[in-house]
């Protein structure tokens, strides 16, 4: 399946992607027990009869509304949890000026406020203050079942599915403000990386019967369809696997919890010179088999 939540901001409605349309899935709910207004992140337990579900609708004919037509939402727009990933592709280390030989022998993570989250096609914002604006692609892993103490061999039993990521990040307003106050940067991470905006999802969460494994999948990114990134995903550092167990031996895993995992090289930071996101950039996202989502840069507007 490939689930959506779609409609204005602040007031998306679960769907179900089909061909180049949205299902929209509230008699579906009521069809499996739940009330006709619930998010994803209500649904992802269920998804099992989800699936039912949605067939039955099919084949009674509901309404179905071209992608065209409506606003594709973060897929999950109320995650209990958003935890962030940070040095877990290597090449993306060294271009930023880590040592090879010095490298982290665990995750390192951070969490990011609700607010950042945005859909697909939303605008990303570039705050007045910032001067070095950049993009992370990051496969996203969205919770389906929680627990704690989750055994990495046990996670693939509690993943409902991938989406795309976009980690934007205010290098000067973490990194530098870092280096002023004598702290390593991550001691400023909400400055380089909460602000509003600064994670669009989606354009779909693609459940693993359909999107299978992480390891096929490829990372891909374009600036103005200049390429920026191309990594595959089995590259990374600490799998999604191993990720669900080292975070769940912290805190209890809910559904609907987003994981981003990490960006490889390729973020503007670590080109010579830096190429900085500039206002009426258009970020295209790319992975195997999640669709892709074309995110413009707009600048702040003061006032």
């Amino acid at each position: 399946m490939r689930l959506v939540s779609f409609g204005p901001r602040g007031s998306e409605l679960p769907g179900a992607l089909v061909h180049d349309s949205v299902l929209p899935l509230g008699r579906v709910l009521a069809d499996i027990g739940l009330a006709r207004t619930d998010s994803l992140r209500r649904v992802l337990p269920f998804l099992d009869r989800l699936g039912e579900g949605i067939d039955v609708a099919l084949q009674r004919g509901d309404e179905l509304i071209p992608v065209a037509q409506t606003r594709l939402g973060p897929p999950i727009v109320d995650p209990p949890n958003l935890f962030s990933v940070g040095a877990n592709y290597f090449a993306h280390l060294i271009e930023h000026g880590a040592d090879p030989a010095k490298m982290p022998t665990l995750p390192v993570i951070f969490v990011k406020p609700g607010s950042a989250l945005s859909g697909p096609t939303d605008p990303i914002i570039c705050p007045i203050e910032c001067t070095q604006f950049d993009y992370e692609a990051e496969l996203a892993i969205v919770i389906g079942k929680g627990g704690r103490r989750i055994a990495a061999d046990d996670a693939s039993e509690h993943i409902a599915g991938y989406m795309i990521a976009n980690d934007v990040s205010a290098r000067d307003l973490g990194e530098g403000e870092s280096e002023k106050l004598n702290m390593a940067p991550l001691f400023q991470v909400m400055r380089m990386k909460g602000w509003d905006t600064f994670l669009p999802t989606g354009p779909w969460l693609v459940t693993t019967d359909e999107a299978g494994g992480f390891e096929d999948i490829r990372i891909q990114t374009w600036v103005n369809d200049e390429p920026r990134q191309d990594t595959p995903a089995k590259e990374m550092a600490t799998d999604p696997y191993q990720l669900v167990e080292w975070l769940s031996a912290t805190t209890t895993l809910q559904p609907g919890d987003i994981i981003t995992t990490g960006t490889p090289a390729g973020a503007a930071v670590g080109m010579k010179p830096p190429k900085w996101l500039m206002p009426g950039d258009v970020v295209r996202i790319e992975m195997t088999g999640l669709g892709s989502m074309n995110t413009p840069v707009l600048a702040e507007q003061a006032g």
